[in-house]
C-alpha cells in the first residue's frame, strides 16, 4: 500500500530550480577563472587583479540586463523587450553622467550618489515610456518600442547635452564609459551595493516567474487567476529599473544583451518563466565576461589596448534585432 507520501509538483519545481542553479552557478564560476588566466598580457598579480575586477562586474551586469530583459519579455508578451531598446539603460546613463559631472557639488560619495541618480533616471524612463505606450490600461507592445525608441533619443540628446559642461580632460572619460567599458578598478562599495541591487531584483522576479507564465494566456485569464496584473506591472518596471541602474552605473549602457540572452535561455530550458528568470542571470554573467575576454584579447590585434563590450554587444545586438523584428512581421497576417 502506498503511504500516499508524495511530492507536491511544488516541491518538485522548487527542487528543479535548486539543480539548475547549483549547476549553473558551477559553471559560471569554471567560466570566471578561466576568463581571469585567459590573455595575450603577461600575468602579474597586477593584472590578475584589475581581470578580477572587470569580470566580477561583469558577472554583476550581465547577470542584471539578461533577467531583466527575460522579465519583460514576459511581461509584455514582446520578444522585443529589453531595458535598452526601451530606454531604460539611457535613462540610467543619465544619471550616471549628471552624477558624475556635477560629483564636486554633491554631498553624497561616489558610491551612494551614483547608484541613486541612474535608478531615479531609470524609474523616470519607465514611468515616461509607460505613460506613452499605454491605452485605456492596456499596454501596445509596439507602441512600447516605439516609445522606447523616442525616449532614448531623447536621453541621448541630453547626455550631448552634459557634455558640453564637462571638463574637456574629462571627456574622453565620459565617452569610454557611454560605449559600455568595464572598469578596470571600481570602489569596493560601489561593486557591493550594485551587485547587491541586482541579487535582490533577481529574486523579486523569480517570485514573479509563475505570474509572467499566466500573464502568457492574456490580461483577463491573468485575472481571473489572481494576478494583480497592473502590481506586477509596476513591480516588473521598478525592479528591472533597479537592476539596470545598477549596471549602467558600473559599466555604462551596455546594449542588447537583455535581448539576445533570454532567447537563448528559451531555447534550452524551455518557456517556462521561473526557470528562465534562474537560467537568464547566470547565463547572461557568462556571456558577459566571455565578452569581455573577447575585446581584451581582440583589442591589441586592432590597435587598441582593450575594445568596450557595448561594443561588441551592440554589433551582434543589432542584427539579431532585425531578424527578430522580421521574424515577427511574417508571424502577424498582413
Amino acid at each position: 500500500m502506498s503511504d500516499g507520501r508524495r511530492k507536491s509538483p511544488g516541491a518538485m519545481s522548487a527542487a528543479r530550480l535548486a539543480a539548475w542553479a547549483a549547476g549553473l552557478a558551477v559553471l559560471t564560476a569554471a567560466v570566471g577563472v578561466a576568463c581571469s588566466f585567459a590573455g595575450v598580457a603577461e600575468m602579474s598579480w597586477q593584472v590578475w587583479q584589475s581581470r578580477a575586477v572587470r569580470l566580477l562586474a561583469a558577472l554583476v551586469v550581465g547577470a542584471g540586463l539578461a533577467t531583466g530583459g527575460m522579465a519583460l519579455q514576459g511581461l509584455l508578451r514582446n520578444p522585443l523587450a529589453e531595458p535598452y531598446i526601451l530606454g531604460i539603460s539611457s535613462g540610467a546613463g543619465v544619471g550616471v553622467l549628471l552624477g558624475l559631472a556635477t560629483a564636486n557639488w554633491l554631498t553624497l560619495p561616489l558610491w551612494a550618489s551614483t547608484p541613486v541618480l541612474a535608478f531615479l533616471g531609470a524609474a523616470a524612463t519607465c514611468m515616461a515610456v509607460y505613460a506613452i505606450a499605454q491605452r485605456r490600461g492596456r499596454l501596445d507592445p509596439y507602441s512600447l518600442i516605439l516609445s522606447g525608441v523616442i525616449v532614448n533619443s531623447f536621453n541621448g540628446a541630453i547626455m550631448l547635452t552634459v557634455y558640453l559642461y564637462v571638463d574637456r580632460y574629462r571627456i574622453a572619460d565620459f565617452a569610454y564609459w557611454a560605449m559600455g567599458q568595464l572598469p578596470d578598478s571600481t570602489n569596493g562599495l560601489l561593486l557591493a551595493v550594485c551587485g547587491a541591487c541586482v541579487a535582490a531584483g533577481w529574486a523579486v522576479l523569480l517570485l514573479s516567474g509563475a505570474a509572467y507564465n499566466v500573464l502568457g494566456l492574456g490580461d483577463e485569464v491573468a485575472a481571473a487567476s489572481g494576478v494583480s496584473v497592473q502590481r506586477l506591472r509596476l513591480t516588473t518596471f521598478a525592479t528591472v529599473g533597479l537592476m539596470t541602474a545598477a549596471a549602467v552605473a558600473l559599466a555604462g549602457p551596455v546594449g542588447f544583451l537583455g535581448l539576445i540572452v533570454p532567447h537563448i535561455c528559451r531555447m534550452v530550458v524551455g518557456p517556462d518563466h521561473r526557470l528562465g528568470i534562474v537560467a537568464s542571470g547566470f547565463v547572461g554573467a557568462m556571456v558577459l565576461m566571455a565578452a569581455e575576454t573577447l575585446c581584451r584579447t581582440v583589442g591589441p590585434l586592432v590597435g587598441v589596448s582593450r575594445i568596450p563590450v557595448g561594443i561588441l554587444t551592440a554589433l551582434a545586438g543589432g542584427p539579431f534585432f532585425i531578424y527578430l523584428l522580421r521574424r515577427r512581421f511574417r508571424e502577424v497576417p498582413a
